[in-house]
């Protein structure tokens, strides 16, 4: 089990579901919340490559210079997480999109595109987000929950994992499109010892 954003696997495929799966467990129980503090935050959106060290320090400075700001981002960051899974989960079941989610991801992601900027970059010129605010960092996740939904036609729908005590939602990029858990290391290989258990002791 993951104790932080540090050492919690990515196997959304996508930083916007890497962010909601900063829970650990939506399936069987709740739990525990893996973004505690603005650090979390921050350690999160440099490994999802949504911010580069630089950054990271800069934002890491003004958490500690402005703590009760970075309380409240948390707090924001929490609020638009959970958004972003009440919009995407319905994907699995095939479900119309909810309008209360997508009206806060939608705030919070056109704050964000308002304040972007044309850069060049290594890869070509690329419309990019400035980081000189503790507030920008959760409009970047919002930013990438947009461009999730805004490609919904050049991709398969988000799944949520099966696996018990899990819910992680996830890409699917299997071959077949068929795949059930977020990780077959981990939630696929703790079902099929379940099964073989079960079938092994049918009366438990």
């Amino acid at each position: 089990m993951a104790t932080s954003t540090r050492d919690m696997p990515l196997n959304g495929g996508h930083p916007a579901l890497d962010f909601v799966n900063t829970v650990d467990s939506r399936r069987g129980r709740w739990g525990p919340d893996l973004l505690r503090c603005c650090d979390d935050l921050i350690v999160l959106a440099a490994r999802v490559g949504l911010i580069d060290e630089k950054q990271a320090v800069i934002l890491d400075q003004l958490a500690k210079r402005r703590p009760q700001q970075a309380g409240t981002l948390v707090e924001e960051a929490i609020s638009l997480r959970e958004a972003i899974y009440d919009l995407f989960v319905v994907e699995d079941t095939n479900q119309p999109y909810p309008d209360k989610p997508f009206a806060v991801i939608h705030e919070r992601a056109r704050r964000a595109r308002a304040r972007q900027r044309l850069f060049e970059t290594k890869e070509g010129f690329q419309w990019l987000q400035p980081i000189s605010e503790l507030t920008d960092l959760v409009d970047l996740f919002a930013w990438q929950a947009s461009e999730l939904l805004i490609r919904r036609h050049e991709r398969r729908p988000v799944r949520e994992c099966k696996g018990d005590n899990c819910g992680w939602l996830f890409l699917d990029t299997s071959k077949g499109g068929r795949r059930l858990w977020c990780s077959n290391a981990t939630c696929g290989t703790h079902a099929r010892v379940k099964r073989f258990r079960r079938k092994a002791d049918p009366q438990n």
